[in-house]
């Protein structure tokens, strides 16, 4: 008999929920999802996580990836519902039974309630609509290849990326909730801001090659179209677009003011927002196949032939 393969402990929770929650998906896409790797990606850019800490991160990103890769081509009603139906269920007003594409949202909700405080998760629940609002923008323009102008793409592509809620788990692994007047200081802010364009300029640069010719909202493609030049030199002005964003951001992050009790941990914050950019780039280059062509590894192509219905 062929031995019996042991999944380590992260991958047989995720292999868990996608047998037993995210059973709708095809099974295709489910072991596409294995391969992308949603426990690496958790521990590397988030390093300092406990166990707890870094099962609710990865129950987000999972659910974070179904609806980014399920729903990008489907209409503005249709992510209307899912958007009303994901807040429903992460504000703890669940009227009825749970449909299986939320099934996840109320325990993460408890999860993250544990982990900080109301305030917290309000702040976290902000940054999620962000990212609505972002694909919702997104639309119009990738449904018609239609490229945006820059000013469009810069605010879409910041919101769209989903980093926001990414940066409100920079602060929760530090077990201290920041109040707002902390966390709403404009050098946070910007700190934040860029944080999801480096990460968004980092993801155009390893997915173009998959998007050119099926979509427009990408960092090298819109350089491509609006600066005419080649794709190989649309990627070495992306290079110099993600550096100039990088140089101010280090900037910031060694001119913090001052914030008084809070200043360690703001900078347990900020530093863990630098691991992220880190753990990101180490995630993506060598422990997942979500953006390597030759081995099949985005889900995009099942997905995008037979969208999820909202009301799974």
């Amino acid at each position: 008999m062929p031995p019996t393969l042991t999944l380590p402990p992260w991958k047989k929770k995720i292999s868990e929920w996608l047998q037993e929650d995210y059973y709708f998906l095809p099974e295709k896409v489910k072991k596409k999802y294995l391969t992308t790797g949603v426990g690496h990606a958790g521990g590397c850019m988030f390093p300092h996580a406990n166990e707890e800490q870094l099962t609710a991160i990865c129950r987000f990103f999972l659910w974070a990836f179904t609806i980014d890769d399920s729903f990008e081509f489907s209409t503005v009603a249709e992510l209307q519902t899912i958007r009303k139906k994901a807040f429903t269920h992460l504000r703890g007003v669940v009227p009825g039974p749970v449909d299986p594409l939320y099934k996840h949202l109320p325990v993460l909700r408890e999860e993250l309630l544990r982990l900080s405080s109301l305030e917290w998760l309000n702040r976290f629940n902000a940054s999620l609509d962000i990212y609505f609002d972002g694909i919702q923008q997104e639309l119009p323009f990738r449904k018609n290849l239609v490229f945006p102008t820059w000013n469009q793409f810069l605010d879409i592509r910041e919101k769209a990326v989903n980093v926001y809620p990414l940066v409100n788990f920079a602060e929760l692994i530090t077990g201290i909730v920041l109040p707002d007047e902390v966390v709403l200081h404009p050098a946070l802010q910007e700190i934040g801001k860029l944080t999801c364009r480096i990460l968004s300029w980092s993801n155009d640069y390893f997915s173009a090659h998959m998007e050119k010719g099926n979509d427009v909202l990408n960092l090298v493609l819109m350089i491509e179209h609006s600066e005419m030049c080649s794709f190989e030199e649309a990627y070495k002005r992306a290079v110099d677009f993600h550096n100039r964003d990088l140089a101010r951001y280090c900037f910031l992050l060694e001119t913090l003011p001052d914030f008084g009790r809070y200043s360690l941990a703001v900078r347990a914050y900020t530093e863990n927002l630098s691991l992220m950019i880190h753990g990101y780039l180490n995630w993506t280059l060598t422990l997942t196949k979500r953006y390597k062509v030759d081995t099949a590894g985005h889900p995009s192509s099942e997905l995008k032939n037979g969208q999820l219905s909202s009301n799974v």
